[in-house]
């Protein structure tokens, strides 16, 4: 499962446009948040976290990306 949240226009830094969220639970069981220009491209940068409030809470405070704001995609 993946949580993806677009980013605001005026939240934008270094044309990334998509957070993604994907559970590492078969390695490290923590959290990665993704930094995307497209969702078609691989990320630019990445992030983990031990759980998925520290990786909401980042993305929050980076990109003002609020709890409604997350889907769901089963890609």
């Amino acid at each position: 499962m993946k949580l993806i949240a677009k980013i605001l226009k005026g939240n934008i830094e270094d044309d990334i446009k998509y957070l993604v969220i994907e559970s590492d639970e078969n390695d490290t069981k923590g959290y990665f948040l993704f930094f995307h220009k497209s969702l078609d491209t691989p990320c630019e940068a990445d992030l983990w976290f031990i759980d998925i409030e520290g990786a909401k809470r980042q993305a929050k405070y980076n990109y003002d990306i609020n709890p409604d704001d997350w889907l769901i995609s089963e890609l």
